[in-house]
């Protein structure tokens, strides 16, 4: 039985995925490794066990530990093609605000992490049963080009920052779906957001805050969608 574990960072999460063997799905930021291994010890998983490093996205506070804990795991990095300079350059990348906390927020994001070149660059979805977990990876774009999603066989799902939860980065009513601050293209956006509601998945992990559940995912973006076609018309 897949068991997903929250791992609560500074400015983002990770996830252990527990399973017939586990991953790790993102790596936070910088100089948190030490976190997120004190977090899988918690969990009663011994680190050698470990057996994939799986992105949502390549933006620093995903990725900023990766190279760190690749050195001390051993074991492949994946992410999707499109964001996979990311993690070769240590940079986000162009991020666009989709409004004025936006882009404040984004005047103290930091633009570099150590640089990893990734073992697993995915240019389609796949199933992560290799690796000993009963999930599959999805194609998400929106918040960047390379985002992805992974649902899992307990009808759970990771989703990284296709959408986050609450304000201030989820610091305050986490539970409660709302866009990230950061959008590459709304349509695409919308399009993996509709994706994702057609898995009907019980409990969504987000990036940032979370997790978020389904009824209220809809309801929420059902009225965003509504209005925007209201505006359009």
């Amino acid at each position: 039985m897949t068991q997903i574990i929250k791992i609560k960072l500074s400015f983002s999460n990770a996830y252990l995925v527990k399973d017939k063997k586990s991953i790790l799905v993102d790596a936070g930021s910088p100089d948190e490794a030490d976190k997120i291994l004190a977090a899988v010890q918690k969990a009663g998983v011994n680190s050698k066990d470990i057996g994939l490093i799986l992105h949502t996205h390549g933006h620093f506070d995903h990725a900023g530990s990766t190279a760190e804990l690749k050195r001390r795991l051993g074991i492949p990095v994946a992410v999707r093609s499109k964001d996979a300079f990311m993690l070769r350059e240590g940079r986000n990348g162009e991020i666009k605000p989709r409004n004025l906390e936006a882009r404040l927020v984004k005047a103290i994001v930091p633009n570099s992490f150590e640089a990893c070149e990734p073992d697993i660059v995915l240019d389609e979805e796949i199933t992560l049963t290799d690796f000993g977990v009963d999930g599959k990876v999805f194609f998400t774009p929106g918040h960047t080009k390379g985002s992805i999603s992974i649902l899992f066989s307990n009808k759970e799902a990771i989703i990284g920052d296709v959408m986050m939860g609450g304000f201030l980065g989820g610091a305050v009513f986490g539970a409660r779906p709302n866009y990230h601050y950061f959008i590459d293209d709304r349509n695409e956006l919308h399009a993996s957001i509709k994706k994702i509601m057609s898995w009907k998945p019980s409990k969504l992990y987000v990036g940032h805050g979370g997790p978020l559940n389904y009824n209220d995912v809809l309801n929420q973006f059902s009225k965003i969608f509504n209005k925007e076609n209201q505006n359009v018309s």
